[in-house]
């Protein structure tokens, strides 16, 4: 990757930086590490920065896309997506699945930084206030943790409470620039044995259109992972043989290499159309079902056009 494309790229003082990210340099401090964290569903912790912060951040992002991106990311890429992700694998007869835990909280603060000083050459004190912008520190005062935070991190075994946050613009895109080196080792291997790999956040899919993946294969990708103190997920690394159906980032491959719907999503269409044929449903309903057909559609390209004809003549119930 040419980090030289980024307008980040060696930055030395910190006046061009606050300049580039049009921040006033006396009221930082007082944006940085603006969030708000909880539990959402009882499932997953929620770390949402303030809009001031947010909107710093997606300066920064706007500048990381100006790097050339290797086709097999797919996330947080302008123009690349889940259903790209699928799309890659189609012709594959043969797919190993890995899912990595807890990647955003293992991804510590330490990692941005070395990225912003390693990879953009920034000056340390410039590299130190990037990684300030995009990193959650949950021992700062200006961070609000609401009730059950702590009894999650408990919970889920998380320790690092620095580290790449949740539910921020730059966090998709930095969580593979802050872990590109066992990215690009992994690469390395699968290139060097013929296999096809993809990277979506913490999914890392690989397949073979014409030979089985070995158990080596698999133990020596592991290993990459666990070598760059990433954790895989237990019970979530699963395999797929020539005559399966392949779930691949919400989207299924069909053994005759087609894509099809998945059985969640047809049953959610299902149940919402009782709904439907009533003529009568809310807002956050019609939207719900809109969503779900969309979704569907990528598969099954019209399919759905008779109920998306009914949704839009619909009466909205207030």
């Amino acid at each position: 990757m040419n980090y030289k494309e980024c307008e980040l790229y060696k930055i030395k003082r910190k006046r061009d930086l606050y300049a580039l990210l049009y921040v006033d340099e006396a009221k930082i401090n007082d944006v940085l590490y603006k969030y708000k964290v909880c539990v959402k569903d009882g499932k997953r912790l929620l770390e949402k920065p303030s809009e001031e912060l947010k909107k710093i951040q997606r300066i920064i992002l706007n500048k990381l896309y100006q790097l050339k991106f290797p086709e097999y990311v797919f996330s947080g890429i302008k123009g690349r997506s889940a259903f790209g992700n699928a799309i890659y694998h189609i012709d594959c007869k043969y797919m190993l699945k890995l899912d990595m835990s807890k990647f955003f909280p293992n991804t510590h603060r330490n990692r941005l930084y070395e990225f912003f000083k390693n990879k953009l050459k920034m000056s340390s004190d410039v590299a130190s206030i990037c990684t300030d912008i995009v990193t959650v520190n949950y021992e700062q005062k200006n961070v609000e943790i609401e009730d059950g935070v702590y009894e999650f991190l408990k919970l889920k075994k998380i320790k690092n409470t620095n580290h790449l946050p949740s539910g921020t613009p730059t966090s998709q895109i930095l969580s593979y620039l802050a872990n590109i080196d066992m990215f690009d080792e992994i690469i390395e291997y699968t290139n060097k044995h013929k296999l096809q790999c993809t990277i979506y956040v913490d999914d890392i899919t690989v397949s073979s259109e014409n030979r089985y993946i070995t158990q080596k294969e698999e133990s020596e990708i592991k290993n990459i992972i666990r070598k760059h103190k990433q954790n895989l997920s237990k019970g979530k690394t699963i395999r797929y043989g020539v005559n399966e159906y392949k779930k691949v980032t919400g989207f299924v491959i069909s053994p005759n290499n087609k894509l099809v719907i998945p059985n969640k999503i047809k049953s959610k269409i299902k149940s919402q159309t009782k709904f439907v044929r009533k003529k009568e449903i809310d807002l956050h309903s019609k939207n719900s079902i809109i969503g779900l057909t969309n979704f569907a559609d990528i598969s099954v390209n019209g399919k759905y056009r008779g109920l998306r004809r009914t949704l839009d003549n619909i009466k909205i119930k207030h």
